[in-house]
């Protein structure tokens, strides 16, 4: 708990950050999934997502940051770009269906959480407690309450 608690401390900041740029991105594509098709939001949202990037190495080049990188890292930030792509594609699919922005992301984003968590256990060997079985318990039954409302 103190790593945790040590950890969130120090990115508080970005965290809350994070948490507010993902809501908001749901929320826009839920207001774009009607109006516009799917292959050309994944367009759109590529194009735009070079914006913000683009600003922040051309600020770290600036201050003469070095900028490093691994095969291996371009190759998984690459694979990470196809999944995010992939995500808006069919979150705009399920919002276009006419599912509810207060349903469709909840449930898609934490069954990803989901998903992700027990890849960290299962690959990198990440510890699994009582309280962890608990808590992932306690997710699935509150998915089932806002799925079923």
């Amino acid at each position: 708990v103190e790593r945790l608690d040590h950890g969130i401390h120090h990115v508080g900041g970005a965290v809350v950050f994070a948490a507010l740029s993902l809501a908001a991105a749901d929320f826009f594509l839920k207001l774009s999934s009607s109006r516009i098709s799917s292959n050309l939001v994944a367009f759109i949202y590529s194009v735009t997502t070079l914006v913000v990037p683009s600003i922040l190495l051309w600020i770290a080049k600036s201050r003469g940051e070095e900028i490093t990188f691994t095969r291996e890292g371009l190759v998984f930030a690459m694979l990470m770009g196809i999944a995010f792509s992939s995500v808006v594609v069919f979150l705009n699919m399920t919002f276009a269906s006419g599912v509810n922005l207060s349903v469709g992301t909840p449930v898609i984003r934490t069954a990803g959480i989901m998903v992700a968590s027990i890849l960290g256990i299962l690959v990198f060997g990440e510890e699994v407690s009582w309280r962890y079985i608990f808590g992932f318990a306690l997710t699935v039954a509150g998915l089932y309450f806002i799925v079923t409302r």
